[in-house]
Order: structure tokens, then sequence, then C-alpha cells
């Protein structure tokens, strides 16, 4: 009798050691360990188990792609950026402000970081009304990303035409530099400035006395073309910022100056200054990689740019001095303009 009990005992604990077993066994198989998660498990594939495994292997690896791409692309980005298209990039450009460079630039760039570039044949048109910006947005939407699209015109937000707003970028130079600039690059043979000032009513002299101005005498005399009035609408660097409303080109409108820097703020991921090129073109490459990237070593092709004035003259400080003082609000823009590309440029430079 106690030899049964001994035999029954041993035969109990023997089941129960062998069903552990048993389960132990089953469950290894079912769930083989992952010792190296860049390893995947040696099973059948066919396996509606296996078959699960690897797409939630699948699943989590386009996860953390998706992740890291989604921080590569924010670190560029302005913080007060939004409903952005960042396969799309928009140069609204200020005229005589380093524009043309910047266009070549784009357009090499384009075949070596394979998106198209897309010039506007549209140059005189830069105020629109509401209608001539929705057409404006819709003939610009219509390209397929990626792209580069430019062209002078005055700021306009895409999102109030039910689009994302492009990645905005621009260029910006010293105010009375610009001035002159513009002055000796209307006439230069084959541009028809004066036809258009003259049908404006804006030039009431002949072709020939109007080409024979000196800028110098010009200003001066305070002559309608070089004169800068507070109040008085112009075609300057505070309306490509601020936008198609009336007083965006009322000269040192403090509305139209707030306006401007807000929207560098919230919609320009880089405005660049021309007296500061080294500058701006790290930042470009630096925070819109996937355009710019390259572009230093583009920077050799100053020889191509075709808006270089061999008729542009010296000008006197005391000119410039005159010019300067009735240009206040430009200068302001145009210091706030620069003190945000050092901000960039710094930050950069520490986080490389």
């Amino acid at each position: 009798m106690r030899l049964f009990r001994l035999i029954k005992s041993a035969l109990i604990s023997g089941i129960i050691t062998f069903t552990i077993v048993l389960v132990l066994y089953d469950f290894e198989h079912r769930c083989p360990k992952d010792t190296d998660s860049s390893v995947r498990v040696n099973t059948d594939s066919k396996s509606p188990y296996n078959q699960t495994r690897l797409e939630n292997q699948d699943e989590k690896t386009n996860h953390l792609r998706e992740m890291k791409l989604k921080r590569h692309s924010a670190k560029h980005v302005s913080p007060g950026i939004k409903e952005t298209d960042r396969r799309i990039l928009m140069y609204n450009r200020v005229p005589k402000s380093g524009s043309e460079a910047m266009t070549v630039f784009i357009s090499k760039l384009s075949h070596l970081n394979h998106f198209d570039h897309h010039r506007s044949s549209v140059f005189n048109k830069r105020q629109l009304t509401k209608d001539e910006q929705r057409a404006f947005v819709l003939d610009v939407m219509r390209n397929k990303p990626p792209f580069a699209y430019d062209r002078h015109v005055y700021f306009t937000n895409f999102f109030q035409f039910n689009h994302p707003n492009p990645i905005y970028i621009n260029t910006m130079r010293d105010p009375v530099e610009k001035v002159i600039s513009r002055f000796f690059f209307w006439r230069v043979p084959g541009i028809p400035v004066f036809e258009e000032l003259k049908a404006a009513g804006k030039v009431n002299i002949s072709k020939t006395q109007w080409l024979k101005k000196d800028f110098e005498e010009c200003v001066r005399s305070a002559d309608p073309e070089c004169s800068f009035i507070t109040g008085k609408p112009y075609d300057l660097a505070i309306p490509y910022f601020c936008g198609h409303e009336e007083e965006c080109t009322m000269l040192n409108n403090n509305a139209a100056l707030q306006r401007a820097k807000m929207n560098v703020q919230r919609y320009y991921t880089v405005v660049g200054v021309l007296e500061e090129m080294n500058k701006t073109l790290e930042v470009l490459e630096g925070y819109i990689p996937h355009f710019f990237k390259g572009i230093f070593s583009l920077y050799t092709l100053k020889s191509e740019i075709q808006n270089r004035n061999s008729r542009k003259k010296m000008v006197s400080e005391e000119v410039k001095r005159i010019l300067k003082k009735n240009l206040t609000m430009e200068y302001e823009f145009y210091e706030f303009i620069r003190e945000k590309l050092h901000e960039q440029f710094k930050h950069l430079r520490l986080k490389n």
C-alpha cells in the first residue's frame, strides 16, 4: 500500500512536469525570441502568424523612417510657419536686390536637386486684386511638385484661396542702393520702362531728355522720379512682404511695416541680404537643403548673370544721405531682415 502511494505520487509529479515542459515547448515555438531587431525570425513566411509579424515589423520600420523625415524637415522651418507645402518654393523676388543672381542659382540647382523651376513671364504686374491673386495661386498650383516658382509679385497668402502656402523666400538690399540701381537699370537699352511711365502719366519729357537725366541732379532738384514722400505709393521692398492692400505701398506707413514683419515671421523661411551673400547662401542651404543643397559651389556663376549694368555711376554720400532721410521705415525693415538672417546664421553655426 505504501509502495502504491509512492508510485502514484511519482506518476502524478511526472505528468505535471511533462505538461509544463510541453506547454513551454509549445509557447517557445509559437513565440520565438528575436534576439537581434535587425534580423527577422527564420520561419515559414507563408504562416499567417509570421505574415502578421513581418507586416508589423515593416510598419514599425516605416513609422521610424517617417518620424526621422519629420524631424529633419522640422529643423529647417521657422516656428511661426504654418500650412506649408514643403515641396513648393516661392521666390516673390524684390527687384534690384540680387534677384537675377538668385534665379540663376535656382535654375542650376533644379537639375542638381531634382525639382522643376518655373519663371513667370509677367514682370510688371506686382499688385493684384483678389481675383488676380486667385488666378495667380491657381497658376502656381497647377504645376507638379516639387518645383520652384519666381515672379516679381507682392506677398500672396495661398491659404486664403484654399491652398497651403509654399516655402517663401526673398532677398533684400540696402534701400538707397536699390533706388540707385533701379534708376540706372531703367535706362538700359531694351527696357520699356519709359513707355510705361509715359502711359501712366508719370513723365512729361521726351525719351532723349529722360535718358540723359543725371541722378544726383534728379535727387537734389526733388524730381518726382527721385523723390520719396511719406504717404505716397511706391514699389519699394515692404509691399513684397506686406501684401496687395493699398496701405502696403504707402511710404513710411507703420501698419504696412508691422504687417511685413509679421508675414516674414509667419511665412518666410529665409530672407537673404545682398550685402551679406555668403551668410544668405549658407542659411538657404541649411534651412532648405532639399532645394538649396550645393548652392555654395554655384557662387562662381556670377559671370552668367545678365542684369549687370555697366551704365551705373558713382553716387556721392551727400545724395545718399538725402535719399536715406526719406526711407526711414524701409531701413527699419531692412535692419529687421538683417537681424533675422544673423540669428539664423548663428543658429546653424552653433548646431554644427
